[in-house]
């Protein structure tokens, strides 16, 4: 065809380049996706067996597939589709109004681009019931076809879609009926060969062995807008210990003054007693405005409302959005913004810095002296730069922020639908407020005995895996339980998948505290990785949360009034912010 079309040579090059370049790039991903996928749903697995099975007890041995055969490979299409919807393979497709256009009251300008965020509806709550669930069988719905556009759509979908799918589905038959594949599998992603470990064992081994055999390689995006001083991105065993170090001295330091649990209890205080009168807010966006004042306090000095305390919320803001976006570095794209955003806030912490070290030199030459928390860490601190001691207080922003904002809105998201676990909770809240006078602060006595609080806590950050996967590189070649991993491989340990295990965990899915009364279930969860990675301010996120939900169950009940899903933009969020209502708590006491 190509030769007597009436094309000319390198027209015909390209024809065949694309037909190259599509081929490869989406049968190859959608086979990655199918393993990935079908290792974590082992019913999905079993059903996809018995069909393929089924049809090869129909055939001679050794008789090839055939189109008739690929007709009835029902379930093996659903699989495949589900797949696609999760996967994501065309993420967006870009596009140009070439006239001005009117559709259900939006304008768009002739010449303004156009990005059909593909992903975005198959990931879509209102469209999907629990849209990150792998589930195949919501194919039998013939309404979800409509709602799902994997390869696009119009004059340009793929030419090569369903071509892709039938080799998907040959490829599948011959593997379901001749290998066992399980928790540990290779692929190719972020450009390298990697192995993917859903396994506990292999999970910890990788996190315990950091420096020795794995070290930290996150993709180069990530490492050019986090920098390369950040403690997530530092590959160097000493440096990494001399940086967490500093890190962990500066929030053992803050949290011990004699005023840091009061601090967050006035600031809890000052947030339930703001939301009077309210019956409807946005909680997720509560939640990182009352996360971001509490870091601000304790690491920065800083009251909420100051201004360059409200230049920082809203940089940071900015930064968070294209922290982990399409790396495209455009001026109006989230990356791009992002970069800036970081180079603003680096500027106004070294401000900080430099108001600090003044400040001190102004009491030593007055005598003035006082214990100030971050001198000994940050002001005479002289084994680091100052552009190292920037980037430690952006990685505590970072983690103090992200960790503490998601707690609270997934407490806020499971709790209300676990009317059970409410009332256990607002029981010992209430027991420990009948113990103290009226208005007075929470003590670190109190946070012991917030024993079930403890479990409520550690059970979402199990349920809603705040922190899905970790990049480690091998740096040796590694043998562990029969794998090899060869050095310079990627390895990506799935924390999600441990903690969503049915056979580590009985009925994974479903949201029971009361699982952590087995000593054994905390050694089956890593929510904030391990190892010399594991984060430093874990345990002050959960005390946070502990106070939080105090004064929250005390004050107020609430109900959420949207269907609502946690899901990852890539991190995690609430993609409608987590509406509740408020209605105020009457049973009170003092």
């Amino acid at each position: 065809m190509l030769l007597k079309g009436k094309l000319s040579d390198v027209e015909k090059v390209s024809i065949v380049l694309d037909l190259l370049f599509a081929g490869f790039e989406t049968t190859s991903g959608l086979l990655s996706l199918l393993v990935y996928f079908l290792a974590k749903s082992s019913q999905a697995l079993q059903n996809l067996k018995d069909e393929h099975r089924a049809l090869r007890r129909k055939k001679k041995e050794g008789e090839p597939l055939n189109w008739e055969d690929y007709k009835q490979m029902e379930f093996t299409m659903m699989v495949i589709n589900e797949t696609l919807r999760c996967g994501n393979l065309v993420k967006f497709v870009l596009r140009e109004a070439i006239k001005d256009v009117d559709f259900k009251g939006y304008h768009i300008s002739a010449g303004w681009k156009i990005l059909p965020i593909i992903s975005s509806m198959h990931l879509d709550p209102s469209l999907h019931e629990n849209p990150s669930e792998f589930n195949p069988w919501r194919w039998t719905d013939p309404a979800t076809s409509k709602k799902v556009t994997p390869f696009g759509g119009g004059l340009r979908m793929c030419p090569g879609s369903e071509l892709a799918k039938l080799e998907a589905a040959f490829f599948l038959h011959h593997l379901v009926l001749n290998y066992r594949y399980g928790k540990v599998f290779k692929s190719y992603i972020f450009g390298s060969p990697t192995i993917i470990s859903c396994d506990l064992e292999l999970n910890k081994f990788v996190l315990q062995k950091e420096g020795k055999l794995f070290q930290s390689s996150y993709p180069k995006p990530i490492r050019d807008i986090l920098g390369k001083h950040s403690l997530m991105i530092v590959s160097d065993v000493e440096r990494h210990k001399k940086l967490r170090r500093i890190e962990v001295g500066l929030i053992n330091k803050f949290s011990s003054t004699s005023n840091f649990l009061g601090d967050i209890d006035k600031l809890c205080i000052s947030l339930m007693e703001s939301w009077r009168g309210n019956q409807l807010i946005l909680f997720s966006k509560q939640a990182k405005q009352f996360s971001f004042n509490l870091i601000l306090m304790n690491l920065l000095d800083m009251q909420p409302g100051e201004p360059l305390g409200l230049q920082l919320l809203e940089d940071f803001l900015t930064f968070m959005k294209g922290f982990v976006s399409i790396p495209i570095n455009l001026p109006w794209t989230p990356y791009a913004k992002a970069v800036k955003a970081r180079t603003r806030i680096s500027s106004t912490l070294k401000q900080i810095l430099n108001e600090w070290k003044n400040r001190k030199d102004m009491q030593v030459q007055n005598g003035q002296q006082k214990g100030d928390p971050f001198d000994e860490i940050l002001v005479k601190e002289d084994l680091i730069s100052d552009v190292e001691k920037v980037s430690i207080l952006l990685d505590l922003l970072l983690a103090g922020y992200e960790t503490t904002s998601g707690l609270l809105s997934l407490l806020v998201y499971f709790l209300a639908q676990s009317p059970q676990a409410l009332q256990t909770l607002k029981d010992e809240h209430l027991a420990i407020r009948k113990k103290k006078k009226k208005g007075e602060p929470l003590n670190w006595e109190d946070y012991k005995q917030m024993e079930f609080t403890t479990m409520v806590i550690n059970e979402t950050l199990r349920c809603g895996n705040l922190v899905k996967f970790v990049h480690r590189e091998a740096i040796k070649d590694v043998k562990f339980k029969g794998y090899h991993i060869p050095a310079g491989w990627k390895v990506l340990p799935i924390l999600s998948a441990v903690h969503l295990e049915p056979s580590l965990h009985e009925n994974p899915s479903e949201f029971n505290p009361w699982r952590w009364t087995d000593p054994a279930t905390s050694h089956k969860v890593v929510p904030f990785g391990g190892g010399s990675r594991l984060c430093p301010g874990s345990e002050l996120g959960k005390l946070e949360a502990s106070f939080f939900l105090h004064y929250l169950l005390l004050n107020y009940r609430w109900t959420m009034k949207e269907e609502e899903y946690p899901m990852l933009y890539p991190y995690m969020d609430f993609p409608k912010g987590l509406l509740i209502a408020l209605e105020t708590e009457t049973k009170n006491v003092n």
